[in-house]
């Protein structure tokens, strides 16, 4: 597959979610590494993180699997305020003990997008096997990009216990967004 054919098929597909009225779609995975030719190997599937209120459904079919991987927004800001305000030591230990019991790394997923090539800082590992490595940091945002991009700001400006002490006293611990 070209890189041209997956673009259309993640445009169709960006088009079918956005319908969801979702605050951001993200693509990431082995079709992100593809597509910034980080990668020679074609994906054998699209990975999507959707932001929104609304999961969506079935939304299509296409000539590739394509997993969504949704959060409702507030979980996604809880994700960013723990890796903002938590001691670098401990945001992976959290992340993981959300996702532990129900068998997967969606948080662990969603923080490696959220605070891009630094997320090794944390604890947080790249996912790989021997033949294929797996860096979560890499990904485009296709919806709600400046929303997006904000929030992983957000995330990215560490300022531990003593930081979330001050910004509550003068209300700034809450993600504003984009201004």
């Amino acid at each position: 597959m070209t890189s041209s054919a997956l673009d259309a098929i993640i445009e169709k597909i960006t088009i079918d979610l956005v319908g969801h009225h979702p605050r951001a779609i993200v693509l990431f995975g082995s079709a992100a590494r593809y597509l910034n030719g980080l990668q020679d190997q074609e994906p054998e599937d699209i990975d999507l993180l959707y932001v929104g209120l609304i999961k969506p459904m079935k939304f299509g079919t296409y000539r590739i699997p394509c997993d969504v991987f949704y959060f409702e927004e507030y979980e996604i800001l809880s994700i960013a305020k723990s890796l903002r305000y938590s001691p670098k030591s401990m945001a992976r230990a959290k992340m993981y003990f959300k996702d532990s019991w129900k068998g997967y790394v969606r948080s662990d997923i969603a923080s490696c997008l959220l605070l891009g090539p630094g997320y090794a800082e944390y604890g947080f590992l790249q996912m790989e096997d021997e033949e294929r490595p797996r860096d979560y940091s890499v990904h485009k945002a296709l919806f709600g990009e400046s929303w997006w991009r904000s929030l992983q700001q957000y995330a990215q400006e560490h300022r531990g216990l003593k930081g979330l002490v001050i910004d509550k006293m003068h209300g700034l611990d809450r993600f504003a967004g984009p201004s």
